[in-house]
Formats: structure tokens, C-alpha cells, sequence
């Protein structure tokens, strides 16, 4: 609740008298009164805020701080009116009040809400968004809402303190129009938690919460009481419980709070083993994963840094070589693999070794006049290399003076044996791998594969050829997480919007029982 019953009851008669010179002039952050200077000569060289407003809260001084506050523009010519006048004892406030000290006293009484609101209202001394909470208040008791048992300020903020008490404040909360929405359906909640048992932080407000449960000490307390409330998914959940047999190991969380914050903060090098021992004793990465986070220094290939960062650096085909080496290097591509990189790459030269010129003049088109010297030198071709080289074989006319497919196969029908005898694509590609010089001298070749059109010699069936690229890997080579989610712990939970609940879990862990939900404040505005 942005302002609590009693807090409005207060500031009814704390906008009265002297008290509206005090809160309204020297109390109230205001462009105009930021622009004041200190010391005020005319205000006897109070130095400060505070100093000014205890000099003004003297009788005796209210006229130089009336003439102070209009010269200044820091109240309005009604305020200054009234508040004359209510020195003077033209007007009475309240129950016949006179002073800030016997207003207070009147108006902390919920009994008399009707009265002063009504003298607030008549005398324009409460602005209009307080006095419509007011009313809310006063509208709720109207209909027979029954307030909390308590009948001030000091006592209620004891009272609704309790765990006890919760439910009925809340639940006056409710009724009178401040929790409404999702604060209403988190209020419940965390109710229906207490009920069972489920003992909230004890502490009180956004800033309270904060502070009491970004403490290793307390974050199990206000986790526990996060999950029970359901404030956190199931995904939060399962993180929280990580984080919670880390807390318990004795290993400390990152000081940082939040999915954002703690992306700046493991990204520094001064805590990055801080953020690795903790994502590893957490669970959120293997053992394996933080031996290589620590080897690789947190970063991938080119420097970068988490996965999104490194999956578009290697996506780049400029890198892939880049993102190759640091792989190999860092063992992150299994021998077997690296094996048959190998062997393709001495298959894919072999390919462009053996290849008709019309093919190479198709590619280096692609790939520029350098290719050879390109595949010969190159740690791992590129991908994209072998899909051209296909491509290109499949563009590829047939020579002059080779026979059509259908003529090929009509020789096959016949009886018509290829190079050494051969029968079928797969003995004529055999026998033309051991024997080049042979099947380049047979102008008609081997018998070609159906679909395709025919080529002397190895060049003959170019869809075997394209199988026969290297086998390069269908993804770019990139390093492992190293950063969010697996070096970052998850961010606290916000909780509830208005009061928090902290402890670390994102972007959660809760921070505090929403302190719109908590009238352990009484009410009171956080």
C-alpha cells in the first residue's frame, strides 16, 4: 500500500499549524527547495533541512518562516492562510487541537478518521492522492470492514507485526482498496504460507529485506519462504535448492544481486574464481566445465565471452578456422572427431586435385583464384567449399564427344564392360581410384550413375564425389557456457512487485515479504 492508514491520519494534523511550515517548507523534496541555500540567514543560519524545520516548529519563529516560505515560493498563498490563521487561533483543528503535538494525538486515533479527514478536506491541507487513500480507509470502516485491533501508529506497527496479526491487516488491506491485482494474489499467498506454518523473514520493507537477506546467513529463511509462498517457478525452485547446498558447503554466493548485475560482476577478472567455485559447488556447471572455464580463462575463442557472444562469432565463416583451433587446442573436439577431419580434408584436396577444370574454374568463380594454395594450407576447410565443389560437378556439362546418359547405360544393358572390367558404378570408381591414368585415357568411361551426367575417369560420378567431402562438422566449434547460466548464479527474485524478497535467483529468490503486503509496517509508507 503506497499510504497506510495511519500514516494518513498523521499527516492530516502534520499539515496543520506550524506543522504545515514545517512539513510542507522545509520537509518536502522540491526542485524550489533544493535550490535553497544553506545557511539561511533569515531562518536564524540553520545549516540544514532538519535544522530549519526545528527552528520553524518554534511559535516564535512561525512569522519569519512564513514571510521565509513566501518570498521563496515554497507553499501556496492558501497554505499560508490557513496556517496563520490556525496560529493565531481563528480556526481550531481536529477535537479543538492547537498544536502539532495535541493534533498528533488526536488524529493517531482511528475513532476520529471521520472528523479529521473532514477538516483535512475543508482546509485543502492534504494532497489529493493521500486524501483519497484516506477515504478508502474511511469507506471501508463505513461498510462495517473491521480495522486491525490496534488504535495508533506505534501500536499497530507492534501489532500487524506479529505473524499473527498478518491476516487481519492484510485482509483490512484488501477490503479498503490499497492491495489490489497481483499485490492482492501475492498477499495471499505469502498468507496461506504463515497458515502453514511457513515463518516469514523477519524483517520489514524493501530496503530491510534487501539488506537482512542478501546475507549468506539468512538467504536459506527467505528462499524457504519464497518457495513455500510460490513466489518462484519451478525452474527458480530447482535453482534456489542449488544454491541453498552451495550456502550449506560453506561456499559464498557472488556479491551481486540480479541476472544484469551479476553478468558485470562475473564477466571481471578479480572475481571470476569466485563466480566459478560457486556455479560449480551449486551444480550449475560439471566439474568438467569449471576445469575448462579456469583453462580457458572464462573466455572463448576470439575473447569472447558467454554463449551467446561466441555462437555469433563462430557462426561468422571469417572465424570458423579461429573457433577450430581453440577447440582442438582446449580439447574440446574428441580424437575421433578430429580424425575424420583430417581425412576429409585429404579427400577434399584429392577432389580438387582430380577435378575437370570446368569444376575448378566454377569454384575458384566462388572462392578466388587461390583456392588450392587455400584447401592446402588451411587447418579445416570450410564447409562451405565441399557443397560448392558438389554443386559445381552437378552444373557441369558433359564433354564433347561423351555419350548421353541414356547411351551409357545402354552400353551397361549390352554387356559393354567399363575400365578393367568393371560392371557397376561402384567396381568402375574403385578401379579408377588405383588406376587414374587408365580410366583419363578412356574417352567413354566407366558407366555413368543414373541422373548424373558423365565424366572421365574419377570425375565420373560427381554425387560420390560430393559424398566423399570432408566430413566437416555440421555446427561451428564453440566453447562451452562459461558465463550465463553457468558461471552466474541465478538473480534474486524480485518477489512480489512493491516488496521484495532477496536472496539470490533473475532474473528468483524472493527479497522480503512485499512490504505492500506487510502491515508489520502498520501501514506505514516504506
Amino acid at each position: 500500500m503506497k499510504t497506510k492508514i495511519f500514516i494518513i491520519l498523521i499527516s492530516i494534523f502534520l499539515a496543520t499549524g506550524l506543522s504545515v511550515l514545517a512539513k510542507s517548507t522545509l520537509a518536502q523534496e522540491s526542485d524550489k527547495l533544493e535550490n535553497i541555500k544553506y545557511p539561511i540567514g533569515e531562518l536564524d543560519n540553520c545549516t540544514n533541512k532538519t535544522d530549519c524545520r526545528i527552528y520553524c516548529d518554534e511559535p516564535k519563529n512561525a512569522e519569519t518562516c512564513f514571510v521565509f516560505a513566501e518570498k521563496n515560493d515554497l507553499m501556496s498563498e492558501k497554505e499560508i492562510a490557513v496556517a496563520k490563521k490556525f496560529l493565531a487561533g481563528e480556526i481550531k483543528g481536529p477535537g479543538g487541537c492547537n498544536n502539532k503535538d495535541t493534533c498528533e494525538e488526536y488524529c493517531n486515533d482511528i475513532n476520529h478518521i471521520n472528523e479529521c479527514i473532514s477538516f483535512a478536506e475543508k482546509n485543502d491541507l492534504i494532497p489529493p492522492e493521500e486524501l483519497n487513500e484516506a477515504k478508502k480507509v474511511q469507506a471501508a470502516i463505513a461498510r462495517g470492514v473491521k480495522p486491525p485491533a490496534c488504535g495508533n501508529k506505534k501500536s499497530c506497527d507492534v501489532y500487524c507485526d506479529e505473524p499473527e496479526h498478518m491476516e487481519e491487516c492484510i485482509t483490512f488491506g484488501i477490503e479498503a482498496g490499497f492491495i489490489q491485482g497481483q499485490e492482492k494474489e501475492d498477499a495471499q499467498k505469502m498468507l496461506q504460507a504463515i497458515k502453514r506454518g511457513v515463518k516469514p523473514p523477519p524483517c520489514r520493507g524493501k530496503k530491510a529485506c534487501d539488506e537482512y537477506c542478501n546475507s549468506p546467513d539468512n538467504m536459506e529463511t527467505c528462499m524457504t519462504f519464497a518457495m513455500e509462498a510460490g513466489f518462484m517457478s519451478e525452474q527458480e525452485q530447482a535453482d534456489a535448492q542449488k544454491m541453498l547446498q552451495a550456502i550449506k558447503k560453506g561456499v559464498k554466493p557472488p556479491a551481486c544481486k540480479g541476472r544484469e548485475a551479476c553478468d558485470v560482476y562475473c564477466g571481471q577478472e578479480e572475481h571470476f574464481e569466485e563466480c566459478t567455485n560457486f556455479a560449480e559447488a551449486a551444480g550449475f556447471i560439471t566439474a568438467e566445465e569449471a576445469a575448462m572455464t579456469r583453462k580457458t580463462g572464462g573466455k572463448g575463442p576470439g575473447g569472447c565471452k558467454g554463449k551467446e557472444e561466441c555462437e555469433n562469432f563462430c557462426n561468422n565463416p571469417d572465424n570458423q578456422e579461429t573457433c577450430f583451433l581453440f577447440g582442438k587446442e582446449n580439447g574440446m573436439i574428441p580424437e575421433e572427431d578430429l580424425q575424420k577431419m583430417e581425412e576429409g580434408k585429404q579427400q577434399l584436396q584429392q577432389a580438387l586435385e582430380q577435378a575437370p577444370q570446368e569444376v575448378i574454374g566454377c569454384l575458384q568463380e566462388k572462392f578466388g583464384p587461390d583456392l588450392l594454395e587455400k584447401v592446402k594450407n588451411s587447418v579445416m576447410p570450410s564447409k562451405e567449399i565441399g557443397d560448392q565443389l558438389g554443386n559445381c560437378f552437378q552444373n557441369m556439362n558433359p564433354p564433347p564427344g561423351q555419350a548421353p546418359m541414356q547411351e551409357g547405360q545402354e552400353r551397361m544393358q549390352s554387356g559393354q564392360l567399363g575400365p578393367g572390367g568393371c560392371q557397376s558404378p561402384e567396381e568402375c570408381n574403385n578401379y579408377c581410384q588405383n588406376n587414374p591414368e587408365e580410366c583419363n585415357s578412356v574417352q567413354q568411361g566407366p558407366p555413368p550413375q543414373i541422373g548424373e551426367n558423365p565424366t572421365p575417369g574419377p570425375a565420373m560420378f560427381p554425387e560420390e564425389r560430393a559424398e566423399r567431402m570432408p566430413p566437416l562438422p555440421e555446427e561451428n566449434i564453440a566453447p562451452p557456457n562459461i558465463n550465463p547460466p553457468d558461471i552466474n548464479p541465478p538473480p534474486p527474485s524480485t518477489g512480489p512487485e512493491g516488496g521484495e524478497y532477496i536472496p539470490p535467483a533473475g532474473e528468483q529468490i524472493p527479497q522480503a515479504p512485499p512490504a505492500e503486503q506487510m502491515p508489520p509496517a502498520s501501514f506505514d509508507q516504506n
